[in-house]
């Protein structure tokens, strides 16, 4: 499906931001001083209201929790086809399952005994036969490289369970502003170093899915934190806008119904230039914390 446009009337969008100019003093020699010297202003520091920032940390919790109440509900269309043998069922559900975690996956990966076991990929174990090695990828491989769905049945089972303990726990995680702040750099540049070169979803084909959810899930991060960028740094908010416009302008013609083209279809060209593009929008987004006064 085409990624979002950011919204710019999120319902943080009241939220106040508050800025003041700290006054630098004046030098004065041993022998002599100038009364009517004027006062060196620095540059001007952010100050974010605590309240506002509670409010859009806040919005951005309930979107969160939201996101991994319909992960369940889109796991267990991957899980229901894998349980009953439809082998082209499962294997249509297996990316759109992955949507909503991959568009909270900072802050869900904060309940750390749950990210390897639901999202890591083979290369951190033995190999595909490695009972630890379970979750999305697990599946993954069984239904697209094995091409069946018997003896995925068991991590199908398993992945609910899991999605039911993150559903139980992400209530309780700290949604510390620096963590959500950081997000986007990170959910980009995770794309720039895996997504884009086919590593990710390396059995199915699958990685624009992926992609299009990391950039989307970036996207909502900062339509909650717009209003306080927009007072705090301007300037850094209009280069990142147009910074996700050229990447979202990048993955358009990829796009394919709801969904999006395999990986194969990428032309060499366009990966480098879209990974130039996340490049750069990463390095932007990084900024975002401290022009904030988080960082």
């Amino acid at each position: 499906m085409p990624v979002a446009p950011r919204s710019r009337t999120r319902g943080a969008a009241a939220l106040v931001l508050t800025a003041t100019l700290a006054l630098g003093a004046v030098a004065c020699s041993d022998d002599s001083s100038d009364s009517n010297a004027a006062p060196t202003p620095t540059e001007p520091v952010a100050v974010v209201d605590d309240a506002a920032l509670t409010a859009a940390i806040e919005s951005y919790r309930t979107y969160v929790i939201d996101q991994v109440d319909q992960m369940q509900t889109d796991a267990k269309v991957l899980t229901d086809a894998v349980r009953s043998g439809d082998l082209a069922g499962a294997q249509a559900a297996y990316a759109p399952s992955r949507q909503t975690w991959e568009r909270i996956e900072p802050v869900a990966g904060l309940v750390e005994e749950l990210d390897g076991k639901l999202d890591a990929r083979v290369d951190d174990f033995e190999g595909e036969d490695d009972p630890e090695f379970t979750g999305w990828h697990r599946i993954e491989y069984i239904l697209f490289d094995l091409g069946t769905t018997t003896s995925a049945v068991v991590f199908a089972d398993q992945l609910d369970a899991d999605l039911q303990v993150l559903a139980d726990e992400i209530t309780e995680v700290d949604f510390d502003a620096e963590v959500v702040a950081i997000g986007p750099s990170e959910l980009i540049a995770e794309v720039s170093e895996g997504k884009i070169t086919g590593e990710e979803d390396r059995y199915s084909g699958t990685d624009l899915w992926d992609f299009a959810a990391n950039v989307e899930g970036a996207a909502e991060v900062l339509s909650v934190l717009e209003p306080l960028l927009e007072e705090a740094d301007p300037e850094l908010l209009t280069e990142i806008d147009a910074a996700f416009e050229e990447l979202e302008g990048e993955l358009a013609p990829y796009a394919d119904g709801a969904g999006w083209m395999p990986y194969s279809a990428l032309t060499e060209d366009d990966k480098e230039q879209m990974q130039a593009s996340l490049g750069e929008l990463a390095e932007l987004l990084a900024e975002v914390p401290g022009a904030l006064g988080l960082g």
